[in-house]
């Protein structure tokens, strides 16, 4: 059956489209058709945004970091911007590996959108959806707000960064990096500019993206959990119980393979996240804490503070949204589970009680979305992260002093 020409298809296609125009722009969205799988479209620009911001723009910043080792102050500069870069890029590989279970996701998602539901179940999805887009457009906010403050204050007369002679010459860039060629002639200097404005763009986009269509399966699998529990409630008081067990089954045992297949798409991708957390977290930190205790405050100094606080915001929100949609995941589970505990199942007669219990032991153990596989993202993981790297905050400001 084609679900393209479903009712339900025009909500899918409102629901996804701000996730899909974002990875799409990137060349990150699946493949789902057979003309998309037979154009190079999406694999001329996955190419073009890998190779401009791996080799036009992250190798430059690496000879920066080199030039400036040894130096704190320097390396800070450089760090906060190089690590994600190369986590961004890094990340990008790992969705374009997993290409065909990120298609997988995206076609069950159509089919829960395109599936004939109550009008609950729909306003529920609906209600995840907006959630989701919310998410992404405060994301871009956020980050795009940086990039100007980054990109455009230091031609308005206010430098973000510590300008040095071990890597900027008398045209000073945005961004601390190192070329071989002398920038400071007016074609060179335009061209490189440009070679740092492009790659940021194409990174801010695949950082947001990609992170904005996990907050948005996850809140989709968390609405599906609902609807789910909600299918359970009338199960004993329906007439063809066998048929509307079956059917529940059925629907536990795909929402299993969808967490399954969010699980494997995203586990490494949330594990580099979490590292560069734990990274720019604490040298924006400490920079942050040591630009506040210089008493000589000026439009540089509240530019750099505002920049900074921006970051750490951005980093503060992608964990936090991280663990508390585990948590919620795992909270929906437990739902579904003392749901089907609640049943007046113990009513039934006995061969039709003995089919509960399969159902019990299968939606005891809740669905879980982890970092590489190492450590489950819940709000405890988050504040337990929050305290460590708050410790090596006061560790850095400590060397430092």
């Amino acid at each position: 059956m084609d679900i393209s020409k479903s009712l339900g298809y025009k909500d899918f296609i409102w629901a996804i489209e701000f996730n899909r125009l974002g990875l799409n722009f990137i060349g990150l969205w699946p493949k789902t058709d057979e003309v998309a799988k037979r154009s190079l479209g999406s694999d001329i620009r996955a190419s073009f945004a890998f190779i401009m911001m791996v080799f036009v723009f992250g190798i430059p910043l690496v000879h920066a970091l080199i030039r400036v080792w040894g130096n704190m102050t320097l390396m800070i500069d450089n760090l906060h911007i190089t690590l994600p870069i190369l986590t961004i890029c890094l990340q990008f590989v790992i969705m374009r590996w997993k290409q065909t279970v990120v298609a997988s996701i995206v076609k069950m998602i159509a089919e829960d959108w395109t599936a004939t539901k109550l009008g609950t179940e729909k306003d529920v999805m609906i209600k995840q959806a907006r959630i989701a887009r919310l998410i992404g457009i405060t994301g871009y906010a956020i980050i795009g707000s940086a990039f100007v403050i980054l990109i455009f204050f230091p031609y308005l007369g206010i430098q973000i960064r510590h300008t040095t002679n071990l890597t900027d010459r008398n045209k000073p860039l945005p961004l601390q990096t190192y070329y071989i060629y002398d920038t400071d002639k007016d074609l060179q200097f335009v061209l490189t500019f440009l070679s740092q404005v492009i790659p940021m763009l194409l990174a801010i986009i695949t950082y947001v993206a990609i992170n904005t269509f996990l907050a948005f399966v996850i809140l989709h699998i968390c609405g599906q959990l609902e609807n789910f529990k909600c299918r359970i409630v009338n199960l004993v008081s329906c007439k063809d119980f066998d048929r509307a067990l079956s059917s529940n089954i059925m629907i536990h045992l795909r929402l299993i393979r969808y967490a399954g297949n969010i699980e494997n798409t995203f586990t490494f991708v949330l594990f580099l996240s979490v590292l560069m957390y734990g990274v720019i977290f604490c040298l924006c930190g400490f920079v942050l804490l040591t630009v506040i205790n210089d008493k000589n405050l000026n439009s540089e100094i509240f530019s750099q503070l505002s920049y900074f606080f921006l970051v750490v915001l951005s980093q503060l929100m992608q964990l936090f949204f991280y663990c508390f949609g585990g948590d919620l995941i795992i909270e929906r589970c437990d739902a579904v589970y003392r749901t089907i505990c609640d049943l007046e199942w113990y009513t039934l007669e006995s061969c039709k009680a003995r089919k509960f219990i399969l159902l019990m032991l299968v939606a005891k153990e809740p669905f879980r979305i982890s970092a590489g596989k190492v450590f489950p993202l819940t709000m405890p993981t988050f504040c337990n992260l929050l305290k460590t790297t708050a410790g090596y905050v006061s560790v850095l400001i400590t060397t430092h002093s």
